[in-house]
């Protein structure tokens, strides 16, 4: 009797877009030879691609009745087609009423959570220097979700250490899987050492959560003393105006109350600029030792600032310096590689520094980096 070969896995990546992580990590899969789609429930603001939208808003009760057919449908040739379903956000195909099908079904659930869909900001305020924002907290319905989807999942993905509080108290393992970007996407330009202005460009998504008043109330303390600055803030501008912004800053501020950094982070590092983001003593201990932000709260950004600005070296070293820290950690095919062991049981679950190091490996395997470890 022949040995039955094992069956390749087939991954839906559904059903939100967020900051390209869904559409990233299907490209990388689909680079590395394995079946991916990218499912929405609606297009991405930012364009991002995906391989089907099913035009379902969830919060137009009018069209209830045609959205629970389309979704339906769409189930029954998910669980028919795919082996592992990878969900963004806490929204499944079913939200979350259907996850019992999986199990029954014998497929591979995992959940990435992002930062808003289980970060508990009462919590977070508690241990940081921002004051509560009412608007942005989780609320009873959505704890109620994620304790139910953290003990049913096969899995927790977290891109870092930062959301690892938040976890109900029972859940699934957790996975660490780095953010991912395409770095080949993002051109180079490194601050000159001796600009005739200094730029520094701030690109809030929300202002309370980011310090925004904060950083502004900095910089104009600090165009007092150097009339040569130039402070830009982006809002509302489509991806590709934003880009062409970052591409002149001598110096990018990310926040200065998280305490971790995300994807504006990484992808102004790709560009060969040096960011000042708040990173906390906790995730410091949880990255890999060479990470190249200046970390700045609200009481010390202006300080970092001023070092950046009196340092023309330092600037350009610092974006040099991330721009290779992005090629090393952020890599999307190299998470792929990642991403495609966790779904086949061949790595164990692991956070932290670890899981950074699994795909600075994987990248020098799969790809000849020549990167040491620090």
């Amino acid at each position: 009797m022949k040995k039955e070969e094992k069956k390749e896995i087939s991954v839906l990546h559904g059903m939100t877009e967020i900051a390209g992580q869904n559409s990233y990590a299907v490209l990388g899969l689909r680079e590395i030879g394995v079946d991916a789609e990218s499912v929405v429930l609606t297009e991405n603001i930012f364009g991002y691609p995906n391989d089907i939208c099913l035009g379902v808003d969830r919060n137009n009760r009018k069209k209830l009745p045609i959205s629970v057919m389309k979704l339906g449908r769409f189930l029954l040739r998910a669980l028919r087609n795919y082996t592992v379903f990878h969900f963004h956000f806490g929204n499944s195909i079913g939200f979350n009423h259907e996850l019992f099908l999986y199990r029954l079904f014998h497929k591979k659930v995992f959940y990435e959570f992002h930062g808003s869909d289980i970060r508990d900001i009462r919590k977070f305020c508690e241990n940081s220097k921002m004051e509560y924002l009412p608007d942005m907290d989780i609320d009873e319905h959505t704890k109620k979700r994620n304790r139910k989807i953290c003990r049913r999942a096969n899995g927790i993905i977290l891109h870092d250490d930062e959301l690892i509080p938040y976890l109900p108290e029972k859940h699934a393992p957790v996975y660490g899987v780095p953010l991912r970007v395409d770095i080949e996407k993002f051109t180079v330009a490194y601050p000159e050492e001796n600009p005739r202005t200094i730029r520094i460009v701030h690109a809030p998504s929300r202002r309370g959560i980011k310090g925004t008043q904060f950083i502004l109330e900095a910089f104009d303390r600090l165009k007092e003393r150097y009339p040569n600055l130039e402070f830009v803030l982006v809002e509302g501008k489509t991806q590709e105006e934003a880009f062409e912004i970052y591409k002149t800053a001598d110096i990018i501020v990310d926040q200065v109350f998280v305490g971790t950094y995300g994807v504006f982070s990484i992808e102004c590092m790709a560009m060969g600029k040096p960011v000042v983001c708040y990173i906390d003593d906790r995730m410091w201990n949880s990255y890999p030792m060479e990470l190249p932000v200046v970390s700045a709260d609200r009481d010390s950004v202006e300080q970092r600032l001023e070092e950046l600005i009196l340092d023309g070296s330092e600037r350009r070293r610092l974006g040099q310096a991330g721009r290779q820290y992005v090629e090393r950690y952020h890599d999307y095919r190299a998470v792929a590689w990642l991403l495609k062991g966790i779904y086949e049981g061949r790595y164990a679950p692991v956070t932290g520094r670890e899981a950074f190091r699994r795909v600075k490996r994987i990248k020098e395997i799969k790809y000849g980096a020549d990167s040491k470890e620090k």
